[in-house]
């Protein structure tokens, strides 16, 4: 039976239905995002991570974008190698954190998810004890407290003269960050150690604070995937 050429378009027509049918199903149900997203400032960070013989194993630099007038805020962690960077948005009016995996590469790789952004009587702290020992990191002045949580303990330098949230800062990076969102003594980490009982360490330390940005993400036509479960805030 001989196929018009009116069959066939509307056959294609059925085609391109289902796929985007199919598309809309595999999204995520509350998942959306943004197609543009601007920021205007950014700190800066280095972590380096020390062998139990005190040898300097790697160092990853950090950028965290934010906007001056606004809530939402992006990491970005350049790994030195080739594809190993990972840039996460949170927009945190949809609550979701877009991650982009090979940020370097000509075909990154996308990926949206929504996130639990937990009530302030939720958040677990992490209890520090004072020192009187200061020192001035980025030209502001901070006081040293100490820390111990099971197998890991540690420093944290902290400054009263930046009023802005820890998560602009190194605390977001921190592996204590997912186990106490939070600190027992408010103001902004300027540098904090993490050692483990097996003589691991990571030195984690602000390089600059407030810098002008003109940095901008785009997601206009890019292969999102979504993820069907909700994750920790403090995951990302």
């Amino acid at each position: 039976m001989k196929i018009t050429r009116i069959e066939k378009s509307m056959t294609l027509i059925l085609l391109l239905i289902s796929i985007t049918s199919l598309r809309a199903q595999l999204t995520a149900p509350g998942v959306k995002w943004e197609e543009v997203y601007s920021f205007d400032k950014f700190n800066s960070f280095k972590i380096d991570f020390y062998a139990k013989n005190n040898e300097l194993m790697r160092t990853l630099d950090i950028k965290t974008y934010y906007q001056a007038d606004g809530k939402d805020f992006a990491v970005f962690t350049d790994s030195k190698s080739k594809g190993g960077d990972i840039l996460t948005v949170f927009d945190l009016k949809n609550e979701v954190a877009i991650q982009i995996f090979g940020n370097d590469l000509p075909e990154p790789m996308y990926n949206a998810g929504r996130f639990k952004y937990p009530a302030k009587e939720e958040l677990k702290k992490l209890e520090l004890t004072p020192t009187d020992e200061t020192k001035t990191i980025a030209g502001f002045e901070c006081i040293k407290y100490n820390y111990t949580y099971k197998k890991i303990f540690g420093s944290v330098w902290i400054t009263q003269q930046i009023k802005q949230p820890n998560d602009y800062g190194i605390f977001r990076a921190a592996k204590m960050s997912a186990l106490h969102n939070t600190l027992s003594v408010e103001g902004f980490v300027m540098e904090m150690t993490t050692e483990d009982s097996k003589g691991g360490k990571t030195i984690m330390t602000t390089v600059s604070i407030e810098q002008d940005a003109n940095y901008s993400v785009n997601l206009k036509r890019v292969n999102m995937g979504t993820a069907l479960n909700k994750v920790s805030y403090f995951a990302f």
